[in-house]
């Protein structure tokens, strides 16, 4: 294995660690806000509730010792089981009865569940709940814990619908602020260096998309894209783009996935002595560069001293960005 592929492998291990960390702190964030929620004894989650496992699912994952399945014989029954059922036999209840009966049991709720709901899933209510009073002595965790996730589609009525509400309000306004700010920090720090005048940047632009998409991007009022295509030209083959520095076209080439493309472009405006032409009315793409530290940097890049100082702090904010916003549009999608 050679040095470029230890760099890669190196990076893409440290940010699978950070982003495995980052998400279970956000969760944890999350949960702590539960804490200022309380079940208001509408018991709608006892008379009715979903899952995208299937009862002979739930009973073949109960037999490899999975405990949310072996709770959930204990507790729930399939809607549409008949009074002689049981997990062991008869389990392979077709889910358009299942559904047909829970929504006579509650027509809005399921509903909502079936609208919002990527998943078929089947409907469930406990078998302890009798006129809105629960007979189990000792309760379940999936009783205690619910709704377990951040993400459950929850009744009209069910005071935990304030928690997923209060998590978006948290994540708009102070979470997403807060990493912004951060990420703000980390760019200013760049203002610190310089650039050395390598003109890698100059010579070797990349970009995931080809110089024709580019220039569609820019037609549809695409800015970067804009400021992109009246600056840069494009090698005609890789080989070309190699021979100017082959390194570094290597060391971007080996962070792609096998599926994934790059091409290469260069500057018309630099001169022989790596100088820009046209310096003082070149764009912003010029001037901000480079605007994330997460770019494939050169060590011969003014830059890189800074790329490899704010590293992972960098990668944990990137992280941290995907998992915020991937959560909201969850919640959002099942308020």
């Amino acid at each position: 294995m050679n040095k470029l592929d230890l760099e890669r492998k190196k990076n893409r291990i440290l940010y699978r660690e950070l982003f495995f960390e980052a998400d279970k702190t956000f969760k944890e964030q999350l949960n702590k806000f539960k804490s200022d929620f309380s079940c208001s004894k509408c018991y709608s989650c006892c008379k009715i509730r979903y899952s995208q496992f299937s009862p002979a699912d739930i009973f073949e994952l109960s037999k490899q010792e999975d405990v949310i399945s072996q709770e959930y014989i204990k507790f729930f029954i399939p809607y549409g089981a008949d009074e002689f059922f049981t997990y062991e036999q008869d389990n392979e209840i077709q889910i358009e009865l299942n559904n047909k009966k829970a929504l006579e049991a509650n027509k809005n709720y399921t509903n909502s569940v079936l609208t919002k709901s990527l998943e078929p899933v089947y409907f469930y209510y406990c078998r302890h709940l009798n006129e809105n009073k629960c007979s189990c002595r000792d309760k379940s965790f999936l009783c205690d814990n619910f709704p377990n996730s951040i993400t459950t589609i929850l009744p009209e009525d069910c005071s935990f619908r304030g928690w997923q509400k209060l998590c978006t309000d948290k994540i708009k306004n102070e979470i997403a602020p807060d990493i912004y700010s951060k990420a703000s920090e980390i760019q200013d720090y760049s203002h610190n260096f310089n650039c050395n005048g390598c003109a890698t940047c100059c010579n070797l632009a990349c970009s995931e998309y080809s110089y024709e998409e580019l220039k569609l991007k820019a037609q549809k009022g695409d800015e970067f894209a804009k400021q992109f295509t009246s600056i840069f030209i494009p090698y005609k083959t890789l080989e070309e783009a190699r021979g100017i520095f082959p390194d570094y076209v290597d060391l971007v080439k080996q962070t792609l996935d096998e599926d994934e493309n790059i091409y290469f472009y260069h500057c018309p405006r630099l001169t022989e002595d790596n100088t820009c032409s046209a310096y003082e009315k070149r764009p912003g793409i010029c001037r901000d560069f480079p605007d994330n530290p997460m770019s494939i940097l050169p060590t011969t890049c003014g830059f890189y001293e800074w790329k490899e100082e704010v590293m992972v702090a960098s990668m944990t904010l990137h992280a941290m960005t995907y998992i915020y916003k991937f959560y909201l549009e969850k919640i959002e999608a099942v308020l």
